[in-house]
């Protein structure tokens, strides 16, 4: 079995790489004005703040273009990168899932600030309610204790 599951073109330009691409165009524009002194309060919050979305991006891959699942791993993709998981190496894995869209949030093993954290808009990505079990199945396998866990990361008030 090799299923992939992958975004359309539309949700993939607009969501992941039209903000990755214009947050690293930022940062080199904010740090131009910070090195020729011609920088504003305003400067170094907006520069870190694009920073930190690039680095999200790009660098964590936190929001993949596509994950591919195998018999044995799990592989999240995007800007020409990857993080493979084989299943034998998982030893934790946490889904929470968010009351306002329908995004899942996948953090895999000793999630770090480059590697384990995952934004999965599971209504755009193709198949997506199979991946969101195969993931469910995968907690319970890993975590049996948090079988019927169904919390969320944010929850609706009235």
């Amino acid at each position: 079995m090799n299923k992939v599951y992958q975004y359309p073109n539309q949700r993939r330009v607009f969501s992941i790489i039209i903000p990755t691409v214009l947050s690293g165009l930022i940062v080199i524009y904010m740090l131009g004005e910070y090195l020729t002194t011609s920088s504003t309060e305003y400067t170094l919050p907006f520069g870190l703040l694009a920073l930190i979305i690039f680095l999200d991006h790009f660098l964590s891959l936190s929001h993949p273009e596509k994950v591919t699942v195998s018999d044995h791993d799990i592989v999240f993709s995007g800007f020409g990168r990857h993080h493979t998981y084989t299943f034998d190496q998982i030893k934790r894995i946490n889904i929470r899932k968010t009351a306002f869209t329908k995004s899942i949030y996948v953090r895999i093993n000793e999630a770090s600030l480059l590697k384990g954290r995952y934004w999965l808009n599971i209504e755009t990505l193709s198949e997506g309610k199979e991946l969101q079990e195969l993931l469910t199945k995968l907690v319970e396998t890993k975590h049996p204790l948090f079988k019927n866990f169904d919390r969320r990361s944010f929850d609706r008030t009235k």
